[in-house]
Formats: C-alpha cells, sequence, structure tokens
C-alpha cells in the first residue's frame, strides 16, 4: 500500500534512490524497483512511475515484454493516482497535474501495444483474445478516468485525449475479427465487456457537460447513463445528409460530441448521434 502522508516527502524524482532499472534488463529488477514504490509517498511514487512509463513510451520493446509492463504498472499507477492531492474545482491551474500526466501515458502505451498486438496477432487464438481485450478495456478505463477527472475538477483536458478515444473507437470497429458474411458465426467468449457501450457512454457524459459543467454531480443522471447508451446509435453521415441540426462526433476532433445547428450538406468522418428521448428532455432542462 502506497503512504498517503506525503508531507514529509519530497516531490522531485531525484530524491528517489533509485533510478528504474533498464526496461530490457532483467524483468525481476523492474518488479522489486515497483515493489520498492509501495513504502514510498505517492508524491514520490507518481514521479518515479511518470518516469518508467515514458521510457516505455520511447522504447522498442518487443511486445511480449512491453505487455509484461504494462501489466506490472496498471495497478501502482490506479493506486497512485487514488492517493495523490486532487486540485479545486473551478481553481483554472494551468498545466496537466501529475494523475493526468500518468493516465495519459497509461492510455498512450496500451494504445501502442494494441496496435503493434495486432500486428503480431491478426488471427488471435482464445488465450490472445483474452490478452487483447486486457489492452481495450484498460484503455476505455484509463480514458474514462481522464473525461470524468476533468469534469469533476474543471481541469483541461490533456491535448489529443478525445481525438485519440475517437480514433480508438473507429480502430477497433475496422478489426472486428469476423467479416460481414460471416455474421451468424460465433461469436468470441468475453466477460461482459462492451468497448462499444464504453465509447457512447463517454460521449453521453462529454455531451452533457458542455450544456451543464456540474452534471456529474447529478447522481441520477449517472444511474441513468448506460441505460442511455444502450439506446444510442451512432449513424453515417452519408444517411443524414440534408438533416437540420444534429449532434455529431468528429472523428479527427479533440472534442466531445456537439450541437451542430445548419444542414448536412457534406459527409464527414465520424457519426451523427441518435438519441435516446428521455436523455435529450434532461438535456432541455440542464
Amino acid at each position: 500500500m502506497y503512504s498517503s502522508d506525503s508531507s514529509s516527502i519530497p516531490v522531485s524524482l531525484g530524491q528517489f534512490e533509485r533510478a528504474p532499472p533498464r526496461l530490457d534488463a532483467d524483468p525481476q529488477a523492474l518488479e522489486d524497483w515497483v515493489g520498492d514504490l509501495k513504502v514510498r509517498g505517492v508524491l514520490q511514487a507518481g514521479p518515479a512511475l511518470l518516469q518508467v512509463l515514458e521510457m516505455l513510451r520511447r522504447s522498442e520493446l518487443p511486445l511480449g515484454r512491453r505487455l509484461g509492463i504494462l501489466s506490472l504498472l496498471k495497478t501502482p499507477v490506479l493506486k497512485v493516482c487514488a492517493g495523490l492531492p486532487k486540485p479545486r474545482a473551478g481553481r483554472g491551474e494551468s498545466g496537466l497535474t501529475l494523475e493526468q500526466r500518468l493516465g495519459r501515458l497509461m492510455f498512450v502505451n496500451l494504445d501502442h501495444a494494441l496496435h503493434l498486438f495486432d500486428k503480431h496477432h491478426p488471427f488471435p487464438g482464445e488465450r490472445e483474445s483474452q490478452q487483447r481485450l486486457w489492452l481495450i478495456r484498460n484503455l476505455f478505463r484509463f480514458a474514462g478516468r481522464q473525461i470524468r477527472y476533468v469534469i469533476q475538477y474543471r481541469a483541461a483536458l490533456p491535448p489529443g485525449s478525445w481525438r485519440d478515444l475517437h480514433e480508438l473507437y473507429l480502430y477497433l470497429l475496422n478489426r472486428r475479427p469476423l467479416a460481414l458474411w460471416d455474421l451468424a458465426a460465433e461469436q468470441p467468449v468475453g466477460d461482459g465487456f462492451d468497448y462499444e457501450a464504453e465509447y457512447r457512454q463517454l460521449l453521453l457524459l462529454g455531451l452533457a457537460t458542455r450544456l451543464k459543467a456540474d452534471i456529474i454531480e447529478d447522481q441520477g443522471f449517472m444511474d441513468r447513463l448506460a441505460t442511455w447508451a444502450d439506446q444510442t446509435r451512432l449513424d453515417d453521415p452519408h444517411t443524414r445528409l440534408g438533416w437540420l441540426g444534429s449532434y455529431i462526433v468528429e472523428s479527427s476532433a479533440d472534442e466531445a460530441p456537439r450541437w451542430f445547428s445548419g444542414s448536412l450538406d457534406l459527409p464527414f468522418r465520424g457519426w451523427v448521434l441518435r438519441l435516446p428521448q428521455e436523455y435529450l428532455e434532461v438535456l432541455k432542462t440542464a
């Protein structure tokens, strides 16, 4: 467990007596180093983990080693983030917090690992499918944490966060394991995780926050979010040409869904949201 008593612990990584080992060296050395962080305060463990994640981002490690490191770092990163001091909502503090930087680097490394994984395993078996699911689940987990964090604390989102989330969803759609002519085939067994539902839920949360910054504090709204996400549809813009007034998602834009009041005269790369009526009624009263 990471100590939460950080008053006497220096923030500087330079005062942590053990620098991280080489990532391409003995795996046990990195495990021991991460284990030593448990007795450190979060203000010292956080920068140390940040350095390792940056080393991983810049590395050219083989897939297996990369997956092992991400699996090793995930829980320590989450525990450190949970223990870090939170900003005061609405203070307009400049720059990203340590928690945001950790979350962003985890997402970037997981995303790189997913693309590398698909190159190595174009037709994954059961074991590989579970590994791939682990990557996807954690990508959405860290993306969701980032979005909820900026909503709760009125902070700035790390640049590229929304765009990378849109691109991730598009990438996953294009790499569905079953061909269109084989839709009757048995689906791979999962554990109930649905990345499409997760993505729609984040879209609805981002859109609602545009209209009401403190919507996340409305427990009734949050309790119904998953149901509304299941009822939401993402339509191809080609099917909505000529429509006047739409909620749209532009996959190349680094932003949440938005209202477009004009006529959709040209298709774009993204989706038109078809939202449940109850959700729309809540937006009108926000």
